[in-house]
């Protein structure tokens, strides 16, 4: 999801967009496929901090991911992302 990179499916590990430790829960509208390298990046972190950081994940998280996640996920990362 952050990569961009296509990986069998056994490699992929589970991401939540908002993690469990900030609140987020384990629903599919906060579920993503990420490598276990992207994953272990962004690890706890909020996904507006990890995707401010890194260009390439931004915009394949919007590319690819966007339509899968909440919309109030996404408009709350939105808002986070305008104001810095």
């Amino acid at each position: 999801m952050y990569c961009g990179a296509q990986f069998e499916a056994g490699a992929l590990t589970v991401d939540h967009v908002q993690p469990r430790m900030r609140g987020g829960d384990r629903s599919g509208g906060n579920l993503v496929t990420a490598c276990e390298a992207c994953n272990a990046r962004k690890a706890g972190l909020r996904l507006a901090d990890f995707l401010r950081a890194d260009a390439e994940a931004r915009r394949n998280f919007f590319l690819f991911a966007a339509p899968h996640v909440w919309p109030r996920t996404l408009r709350a990362l939105a808002e986070e992302l305008a104001r810095r």
